[in-house]
């Protein structure tokens, strides 16, 4: 509890000389009626102005009993306090009213008025439910029983009151639920271009029609794409890593089943478009950080059997590709012209089929290909993309050697 400090000097001028009320020097020191007292007395300043407060008995009947004004009123119309009237009823043997006899004495706002017909329109006639009349009226929906009993009218079963609520109720009783902390998400504007770009074929975002949690889950057999998920959401909300034995023509491996509970800060994971964002387009410092993001998710480099760097972007969004191939050319980086890579209903050896045509692009010229590792790796964040990178810039670099 906070220690309240009144020093006398100035409790003394205050009450003597400015000559503030009892209920004044309380607002002013933050504290109780009887604190003031207190300290009046410890510090020998004698209440000298503590008068004596003539209430007649008619008029105090005439006030509480037919003009029906609480003891508060009063004692603000004889600029005592409330306890002094309270004592005069005493005296004068005027009985109390009882709880529930002030409450019926105060005024009910007008928002809490509803016609009957008004009432029998909203719930039979529209469908309206009690939470949603409430909110109507702007009282609370124990108002709204509270008449649909007062006026009889027949209530809703209980399925039917249940379908009708479903849309108030069930965003409650997700927050209620909610099994796991959250964050907020907090990063720059650079971050969140990489996550949208690496949760375009990465990563599957959902959320539930009512619930308050979004979904950030994708499978994968690569050690380092579980440890960069980790490392994007695990300071966000929950993580759960499933894993099982998964097998392939070379055998078992292990298959990763990830799962982030975030909070609706990350919206923006859920649109989904064939289409990089405009904020993020024109601005250097957010589309560099996005093609990353894609390219960690999506892109590959490589030394093929001639000891040949490259560097290649796959995936089924045809306008981001294409996007891309055009934004390169800002950083002179003429990349080869996307095109199908695989057409759509194409069957792998091992039974997969392409859903949709999937396009790429490539960048197979030395000195292109040198500008573009030296424009994208301080953003590159998966560590095998690093690592293939770094063997990639080596190739370039001597090759490059190689030709002076």
């Amino acid at each position: 509890m906070k220690l309240i400090t009144i020093s006398k000097n100035e409790l003394k001028d205050l009450y003597e000389n400015k000559e503030l009320p009892f209920s004044e020097l309380a607002k002013f020191y933050n504290c109780s009626v009887s604190k003031i007292w207190t300290n009046l007395w410890k510090y020998d300043i004698r209440p000298s102005r503590c008068r004596e407060v003539y209430i007649s008995k008619r008029d105090l009947e005439t006030l509480y009993l037919k003009e029906k004004l609480s003891t508060r009123k009063i004692a603000q119309r004889y600029n005592c306090q409330k306890s002094t009237v309270e004592s005069k009823m005493k005296k004068y043997g005027i009985p109390a009213r009882s709880k529930s006899e002030a409450l019926k004495l105060i005024p009910r706002a007008e928002k809490y008025k509803i016609s009957e017909e008004k009432l029998r329109e909203f719930y039979w006639k529209k469908k309206l439910s009690a939470y949603k009349i409430a909110k109507i009226q702007n009282c609370s929906p124990s108002a709204i029983f509270h008449k649909l009993q007062k006026f009889k009218i027949a209530r809703r079963t209980d399925i039917e009151g249940a379908i009708l609520t479903v849309s108030e109720r069930s965003p409650k009783i997700a927050r209620a639920v909610s099994r796991y902390s959250k964050k907020d998400f907090n990063g720059s504007k650079n971050e969140k271009a990489y996550l949208i770009s690496f949760s375009l074929r990465d990563m599957n975002v959902t959320k539930r029609k009512y619930g308050e949690t979004i979904y950030v889950a994708t499978s994968t057999t690569k050690n380092e794409q579980v440890q960069l998920m980790k490392n994007l959401f695990q300071e966000f909300g929950h993580i759960r890593i499933d894993k099982k034995k998964k097998d392939t023509k070379n055998g078992k491996v292990d298959n990763f089943q990830f799962t982030a509970y975030l909070n609706l800060s990350f919206s923006f994971l859920l649109n989904k478009k064939d289409k990089i964002e405009k904020w993020i387009l024109e601005k250097d410092k957010y589309f560099l950080p996005f093609l990353a993001g894609y390219i960690d998710a999506e892109g590959s480099f490589g030394v093929d059997n001639r000891t040949i760097g490259s560097f290649a972007l796959a995936s089924y969004h045809k306008n981001i590709i294409h996007q891309i191939y055009n934004r390169l050319k800002y950083f002179r980086i003429q990349a080869e012209n996307p095109a199908i890579r695989t057409k759509e209903g194409y069957v792998d050896k091992r039974g997969v089929r392409t859903l949709r045509d999937l396009w790429g692009l490539r960048i197979r010229r030395m000195e292109e290909l040198h500008r573009f590792i030296n424009l994208i790796e301080p953003y590159i964040k998966h560590a095998k993309r690093k690592r293939d990178l770094l063997k990639v810039k080596k190739n370039v670099i001597s090759r490059l050697r190689n030709n002076l």
